[in-house]
């Protein structure tokens, strides 16, 4: 079972939501920022642009008024360039001054800002002037006509995109959590498979490696809780047939006892052939109670193991020899592919020859005539496989869930303890049998034993 000291698996930055989310928004504020960069940028560049066009504009005024007029006084030819360009908040012409920033923007009265432009100017009477002209910079207007701007667009559409791409993130964030809502719902309802919500990283990835620790610990807890209800209903019972067994083999032996007695008193010329052979059924009867008996005090005593070095094909050829007599009274064919090669494991010898050879023998019950049994045996890395497989008539559903239960058989004679003495002695060898196959197909059996652990 998995510790409960396990934790969070770690999250490398770079696959982090949290840091997706951040970068994301980074991007974003960067975006507005360069919106208003730009926007600021191409704003002062127009400005510029403007104030040099209506500088040129009214310079090149004046020079023509001077040439045709030499002499004239500068600042009525301003005045009259005030009434011509009633959008200019002041016109001046400073004679003797040629030097200043062609455009700037400064503070006017009020703290209104103004937007100046500064030409020099040489006349055509050898004078020289400045042209200075101011326009205030009304606020509302120039932020209507920035907006009016194609780059403006061509940002808004990048912040759309940003925005889009974050919603994106965000869909594809909560669609694998959407998937792991799902799975705790089918884990409440008894389905426990592991999770697999696709390609993930960072938080969603650690908390699917969570899910599915926890899964697997909840699979083994219900494995062994069933394990655990298992041994109990099996303790319960072997308890109760060692009882009946104790208090049957008594009279048993009175019977047995008579039975013999009984057939050595009756004098040889006056026994018949039909009661000695009533007397050699009844003693026969006796025998075969005996062995039920015996199956339920081996099921209610506690083992204790004898294990040995043991090389597994040499135990299964052992086997095969001693139901290869009764396989061929079947007419039966019994075959082998024993690939375990030197798969030593430290074995009960008495107690795994018991257990194979009752697999075998119920496959050898299952089969008709014609019928097939193959055992294999193969060794991995870490396991090593012993499979028992007929071509008999099979088993149902049902059958195959209870085949393993105490005293549950589907044949006319037998214990039905087989299987479940077979089972516990796997079990306590550390290993595991599963039972498959269908109506009509045959049967297969596997046991699986660990080349490390107790079997090992």
């Amino acid at each position: 079972m998995a510790s409960t000291g396990e934790t969070y698996p770690r999250v490398r930055w770079r696959s982090s939501i949290i840091m997706r989310v951040i970068v994301l928004c980074v991007v974003l504020v960067l975006c507005l920022l360069g919106s208003v960069v730009v926007i600021t940028r191409h704003y002062l560049v127009e400005v510029v642009r403007e104030m040099e066009t209506q500088a040129k504009t009214v310079g090149d005024y004046v020079v023509v008024q001077i040439k045709e007029n030499p002499g004239r006084d500068l600042d009525g030819l301003a005045n009259e360039m005030m009434d011509l360009h009633p959008g200019f908040d002041e016109i001046a012409l400073e004679e003797g001054q040629t030097s200043g920033h062609p455009v700037t923007i400064e503070p006017g009265f009020g703290g209104e800002l103004m937007k100046v432009a500064r030409l020099p100017l040489r006349l055509a009477d050898g004078r020289e002037v400045l042209l200075t002209i101011r326009v205030s910079s009304r606020a509302q207007t120039e932020i209507v006509q920035a907006f009016k701007n194609t780059y403006l667009l061509v940002l808004a559409l990048v912040f759309v995109v940003a925005l889009v791409l974050m919603i994106y993130l965000i869909v594809k964030t909560l669609r694998p959590l959407r998937d792991l809502s799902q799975s705790c719902a089918a884990i409440s309802s008894g389905d426990l498979r592991d999770v697999n919500i696709g390609r993930n990283t960072g938080e969603v990835r650690a908390l699917e490696e969570t899910f599915n620790q926890m899964v697997a610990s909840l699979r083994e807890k219900e494995v062994m809780e069933a394990k655990l209800r298992q041994a109990q209903r099996v303790s319960a019972l072997g308890n109760l047939a060692a009882g009946v067994a104790h208090d049957l083999r008594n009279p048993l032996n009175t019977i047995k006892l008579l039975v013999s007695h009984a057939a050595d008193s009756i004098p040889a010329q006056e026994a018949s052939a039909g009661a000695l052979k009533q007397l050699s059924t009844v003693g026969n009867e006796v025998r075969r109670i005996e062995e039920i008996v015996s199956g339920f005090l081996s099921l209610a005593k506690e083992r204790e193991l004898q294990p040995e070095p043991i090389r597994v094909d040499s135990l299964l050829e052992e086997c095969l020899r001693l139901v290869s007599k009764d396989a061929e009274r079947r007419k039966v064919l019994l075959s082998a592919e024993l690939r375990a090669g030197d798969a030593t494991l430290m074995l009960d010898p008495k107690l795994w020859t018991r257990a194979i050879l009752n697999v075998l023998l119920n496959a050898l019950d299952a089969c008709p005539e014609g019928a097939r049994v193959r055992l294999f045996s193969r060794a991995t890395d870490s396991m090593c496989e012993i499979e028992v497989r007929d071509s008999g008539v099979g088993l149902s559903k049902e059958v195959a869930e209870r085949a393993f239960d105490p005293y549950y058989t589907t044949k006319d004679t037998g214990t039905g303890l087989g299987l479940s003495v077979t089972r516990g002695i796997v079990e306590e060898h550390g290993g595991s049998i599963t039972l498959s196959g269908a109506e009509g197909e045959g049967c297969q059996v596997l046991i699986a034993l660990p080349l490390s652990g107790p079997g090992a």
